[in-house]
């Protein structure tokens, strides 16, 4: 028997983004640098991906924080925590939590690709031996995390997976709940892995209790020009994917 995910849904829509509509135009993100840190979780976290996806097996996380020179709001950082599964036979990241640096780079975030997200601090920092990250909201950490000992490999051997987010979208006057699917290309300059570190992680912080890390995966940093693209589907959150999905171009 296949398994689905346990969210409540309703237990959660007041909190989920609306999106203005789902004609978004693309970001082009040009060498933006992407640290990416996995970890495998516990079952509980079953609660808080969708009944329409699938979890992965073993059930994993992953923090992502990007950070971008360019884009058409100035330069900002973002962190996202996933919650890794399958949208029918294809892997997919339903995004938990997200802070981004910037109050502008929030808001549009949340309006047009239905990102969970909230201004707060994102750092970013290279040292000789390692790559960290700390997260901040209200001048409290929540995330702190490293990649160390980063050895060079070939942006072949990295692999992101596309992303989907939950917002509320305005159609015929009402607000109807979607999985939103957010999938950026990629293009590499450099890649690194190394051994992955998480030392501080405040799960009700990113609205992802219960979750719970439990054995390290992998780490890995990139430089890469992105983009978040326009949205080409969006599913209904509560339907296999198989008869919930919708094309919008």
């Amino acid at each position: 028997m296949p398994v689905f995910g346990e969210l409540d849904l309703q237990s959660i829509l007041p909190r989920v983004p609306e999106m203005r509509h789902l004609d978004t135009e693309a970001w082009e993100l040009p060498k933006a640098e992407v640290l990416q840190v996995s970890w495998e979780v516990g079952d509980e976290s079953l609660a808080l991906l969708p009944r329409a996806m699938h979890p992965a097996v073993p059930l994993y996380a992953t923090f992502n924080v990007t950070r971008c020179g360019e884009s058409p709001v100035g330069p900002f950082a973002l962190a996202q925590l996933r919650l890794m599964g399958r949208a029918g036979a294809h892997p997919r990241g339903y995004v938990l939590g997200a802070v981004a640096t910037t109050a502008d780079a929030a808001a549009l975030l949340r309006e047009r690709w239905g990102f969970p997200v909230r201004p707060g601090g994102v750092a970013l920092q290279r040292y000789h031996d390692r790559v960290t990250a700390t997260v901040t909201l209200d001048g409290a950490a929540i995330a702190e995390l490293a990649l160390v000992n980063p050895e060079p490999i070939s942006g072949a051997d990295v692999q992101y997976i596309h992303s989907v987010t939950l917002a509320r979208v305005s159609e015929n006057g009402q607000l109807v709940p979607y999985l939103v699917q957010v999938d950026p290309h990629y293009t590499f300059h450099k890649a690194e892995r190394g051994r992955p570190v998480v030392g501080r992680f405040d799960a009700s912080a990113w609205g992802a209790v219960p979750l719970r890390l439990l054995y390290p995966i992998a780490a890995s940093m990139t430089t890469c020009d992105t983009d978040l693209p326009r949205i080409r589907f969006v599913m209904d959150p509560e339907a296999p994917v198989v008869r919930g999905t919708r094309r919008i171009r």
